[in-house]
């Protein structure tokens, strides 16, 4: 007979119990995703394969920031000021951008639906390439502790990857009114893992209340969705047009 536990041992127990059962369902899901992302992958490899895919629809893997599961079990949410979360807003501009795209003729196809993504970052960009995407668009906010800091940049890893950042950046700065910080490169590694051409965009500061203020609203939101759209389909299409004249 098992000596008995104290009241407080108890609970412990219990709370034991129900982290390894809230664990134990978190794996089931985490299976059960990336089962269906595999399957994801082996059906639109295999339309691409029989029906010249390439040649018919562009491919574009949009990128909400963030919202992967960090060491300690909690999801990054990325910079949060004013109330608002980086990896709320992104999520929304890349679903935005994903409809846009749609619209164009485009697969577009998002790394997270949610809160959280089963991927980690690396994983994010083997992901596109194993879709043979056409290009990996990566959305973030930024953050700075000076609160007047603004505008935008684009982030490429790649030399040839160059253009594409500068089309971006001139399109999102004309036409959304954002100071135009210029592109950089940066070894993060959604870029440096990726083989194929890949951005990533921060749409303004979060920390900066007027920029904040207008990343609030959805009409802002739909219009930045709308000129990354039109900007990537004005890419892809000279992009086209070249390797045709080859």
């Amino acid at each position: 007979m098992q000596p008995a536990m104290h009241p407080m041992a108890k609970g412990k127990v219990n709370k034991r119990a129900k982290r390894r059962s809230h664990f134990g369902k978190l794996l089931v899901l985490f299976a059960i995703l990336a089962v269906a992302i595999v399957f994801l992958v082996i059906a639109i490899y295999r339309h691409r394969s029989n029906q010249n895919f390439a040649k018919d629809k562009p491919i574009a893997i949009v990128d909400a920031g963030h919202g992967a599961f960090t060491s300690l079990g909690i999801i990054d949410v990325g910079a949060s000021h004013f109330g608002l979360k980086e990896a709320d807003l992104v999520l929304d501009i890349a679903f935005r951008t994903q409809k846009k795209l749609e619209g164009l003729g485009w697969i577009a196809i998002t790394t997270r639906d949610g809160d959280w993504t089963p991927f980690s970052l690396a994983d994010r960009a083997t992901f596109a390439n194993a879709l043979q995407a056409d290009v990996f668009l990566s959305l973030h906010l930024n953050s700075h502790t000076s609160r007047s800091a603004h505008g935008l940049i684009v982030f490429y890893w790649r030399p040839e990857d160059k253009p594409l950042a500068e089309l971006l950046q001139k399109r999102l700065s004309e036409k959304l009114g954002l100071r135009d910080r210029g592109t950089e490169t940066a070894p993060f590694t959604v870029l440096v893992w990726s083989p194929l051409p890949a951005v990533l965009v921060e749409l303004g500061f979060l920390s900066n209340r007027r920029e904040a203020k207008r990343l609030a609203n959805p009409q802002f939101r739909d219009k930045a969705a709308s000129v990354l759209a039109e900007a990537l389909n004005e890419w892809i299409l000279k992009k086209r047009a070249k390797e045709r004249e080859r």
